[in-house]
């Protein structure tokens, strides 16, 4: 008989605990860890914007990427070595809110927040694309990141951003003036049989 009563005990528990689960908390969708506001919203904020362009896999003193990152004060153009991130050269020019927030619209249209989270790739392109260019995306806001994705040279399957890469390259780039010039040395496919 006692036995029976601690059975009928712990089955009416777990019916119980159950029930709450169902009433309180079974049928809320968890919130987005990191909700994403529409990219132009953040012109007047301190959010950044950049993209890198990543040469080919090669020995550290060799490597090289080019980042340009644009925020509502300025447009920086960064070429950096290795990696580990020491930055070799860099030129700055001012930018205003304006500009950013018809910057941030422009990339907004050619879909630079848009990412494949179907992806079977990797978030972080390290190692991907070895023999061609990574080209990464990048949101940041008070020293976080809030959004991040890439592509590459080697085929829009290698990558998870579904951004229209060649209309993103040309809005960074036409952010920096004579950047050609400024980037004309910077070699991205140097290799040691050079």
């Amino acid at each position: 008989m006692y036995f029976r009563r601690l059975i009928f005990i712990f089955v009416g528990l777990i019916a119980l605990i159950l029930l709450f689960a169902i009433i309180f908390g079974g049928h809320k969708k968890p919130a987005p860890a990191n909700p994403l506001k529409p990219l132009p919203d953040y012109f007047a904020t301190d959010a950044s914007v950049s993209f890198t362009t990543d040469g080919l896999i090669n020995g550290d003193d060799l490597h090289r990427q080019i980042r340009i990152t644009i925020d509502a004060n300025s447009r920086t153009l960064d070429i950096i070595q290795g990696y580990s991130g020491r930055v070799i050269g860099t030129k700055n020019f001012y930018n205003t809110q304006d500009a950013y927030r018809v910057f941030l619209k422009a990339i907004n249209n050619e879909a630079f927040l848009a990412k494949n989270d179907k992806s079977k790739l990797p978030a972080n392109p390290e190692g991907q694309c070895p023999l061609g260019f990574r080209y990464i995306f990048s949101l940041d806001q008070e020293g976080g990141n809030l959004f991040n994705s890439w592509t590459s040279s080697c085929g829009p399957a290698i990558g998870n951003s579904k951004t229209a890469l060649d209309a993103i390259t040309s809005l960074f780039q036409n952010q920096i003036p004579n950047y050609d010039t400024l980037t004309g040395n910077v070699d991205l496919s140097a290799t040691g049989t050079d």
